[in-house]
């Protein structure tokens, strides 16, 4: 019963990816609708527009993931994940309603604040499912995410644009109705409970207000027990629910106690006995070598996954296969493309438990270089028929998917500490969405002037860097408890 609940839970939260990547490849289908004279705006858009309108969404995603972790913290992250998502519905209304070019382009920008419910998924996820489980239900919002591209590609080349709309902010309106079924974080209703109780016991009068925040203490006691509860699928007063409570409190206490008075391999052993006193986060990383090591290594290898290339192939789908596979419908291969994605997703979600995170990224990422050079002679020289070209394209699809789309983010969630997770969480998508940002500006004029083989002789270089990389600097994280693996993380120096 517990896995089933905890099952529903993340179809509902990676739910909001379909949205997402319905709203994010609309560029795919659309670029040629929206430069001819056919076009249902009020013009016909510029080559500059085009560009804007398929890397905006990245751009504006660098304002809102800042904030993620603030709201993530004090919010919570139920209330995180539903104002993160707002902007998907809201930029469907616009759909819907503006007809006119700079609506859509406005419509792109609020896809990108949407797209800010990345950061929230792994940890929340995380937070309340098994470790034997975690990993495939963190990876889940790959398959969601593949089967709004699908929709996106399917129903862009079949329906009228205005249905289109239609479809997406339906779809949309769902997720919103969907939210009412969830559970708040366990880990994070401790946290807040702990947070208040310590802020009573610091002060001496017996004052209402002081009743009043340990009354607020216990409630979130109370309702941390709850969370819990639904998703074991146990009893409230049962003994798991109890030592679960317990493995949380002792999970948070670690994580602030005092870092300068002990080393860090004794920080990280249950069995020590400090001071607790909060610290500031610089200050946390400067005496916490794992947790900086940690943050390092998910920063580099979220920085070579981007640039493995495949959000390029996914936003501009229809023209790419169009340029690589003449003779082939481009719609048709953009479907195929989609399918191939979610097909992957659910292969994937039993790799990444069967394999490991580590190995599976290191193997994932030279098969995609090796994929990438084969694609760019092919494109660059055509020894082969055009047939070839799709095929390999769906190959590195796959490939791509196994390793540097997946993985990384069911890292996000595994080996931060909880009193940094949000911060680092939260930094890390920043940067990785100013490198999509880059890639998919400069996509165009790179195109244009070294065409499109040049381009995934990029994209094989990043892939070998990052398998190197994982290899050096990654220890694997399955199944291993955050303490665990920040242990690990000690073992693997990078500075």
């Amino acid at each position: 019963m517990s896995i089933i609940k905890q099952v529903l839970s993340t179809f509902i939260i990676t739910y909001t990816c379909t949205t997402l990547g319905l709203l994010f490849t609309l560029p795919s289908s659309t670029i040629k609708l929206f430069s001819s004279e056919n076009t249902p705006l009020n013009r016909v858009m510029t080559e500059s527009e085009i560009s804007i309108m398929g890397s905006i969404s990245s751009a504006s995603t660098l304002i809102i993931t800042p904030f993620c972790g603030y709201v993530l913290d004090v919010l919570g992250r139920k209330r995180a994940l539903i104002i993160l998502f707002s902007p998907q519905l809201l930029a469907w209304i616009l759909l819907v309603t503006v007809k006119r070019v700079e609506g859509v382009i406005c419509a792109m920008s609020l896809c990108g604040l949407g797209g800010s419910i990345f950061p929230i998924i792994p940890v929340y996820i995380n937070e309340f499912s098994e470790p034997s489980i975690r990993g495939a239900l963190s990876s889940s919002g790959i398959i969601f995410h593949g089967l709004g591209m699908l929709l996106s590609y399917g129903l862009g080349g079949m329906v009228h644009y205005n249905t289109l709309n239609y479809i997406g902010l339906s779809l949309a309106a769902i997720g919103m109705v969907l939210f009412v079924f969830l559970k708040e974080s366990p880990l994070y209703l401790m946290r807040k409970g702990l947070d208040k109780v310590r802020f009573i016991l610091l002060v001496k009068s017996k004052s209402t207000r002081c009743i009043t925040g340990i009354y607020a203490g216990y409630y979130t006691f109370q309702e941390a027990a709850k969370s819990i509860a639904y998703y074991k699928g146990v009893e409230l007063d049962s003994i798991e629910v109890i030592t679960h409570l317990e493995n949380l409190r002792q999970l948070i206490k670690n994580s602030d106690i005092k870092l300068n008075d002990i080393p860090e391999m004794e920080n990280l052993n249950p069995e020590t006995k400090a001071t607790r006193k909060n610290v500031s986060i610089l200050k946390f990383f400067g005496n916490s070598p794992s947790s900086r090591r940690a943050f390092t290594v998910l920063l580099v290898l979220f920085t070579t996954c981007v640039f493995q290339g495949l959000t390029v192939v996914q936003v501009y789908a229809e023209p790419l296969f169009a340029t690589a596979v003449p003779s082939m419908s481009s719609t048709v291969s953009s479907v195929l493309f989609g399918l191939t994605m979610i097909i992957t997703g659910f292969f994937e979600a039993l790799l990444i438990e069967a394999v490991g995170r580590r190995a599976l990224l290191i193997g994932s990422s030279l098969v995609t270089g090796l994929l990438c050079l084969i694609l760019g002679t092919q494109i660059q020289f055509q020894w082969g028929p055009g047939w070839m070209t799709a095929g390999l394209i769906y190959i590195y699809a796959m490939t791509y998917t196994f390793g540097a789309g997946v993985v990384p983010y069911v890292l996000m969630g595994e080996v931060f500490l909880p009193q940094i997770k949000s911060f680092a969480t939260t930094f890390i998508f920043e940067w990785s969405y100013f490198c999509t940002f880059i890639m998919l500006f400069m996509f165009n004029p790179l195109f244009n002037a070294f065409g499109l083989g040049a381009i995934f002789f990029i994209f094989a270089g990043f892939s070998f860097f990052t398998a190197v990389f994982t290899f050096f600097y990654l220890p694997e994280t399955k199944t291993w408890s955050v303490d665990v693996i920040q242990q690990k993380f000690m073992q693997r120096k990078i500075f």
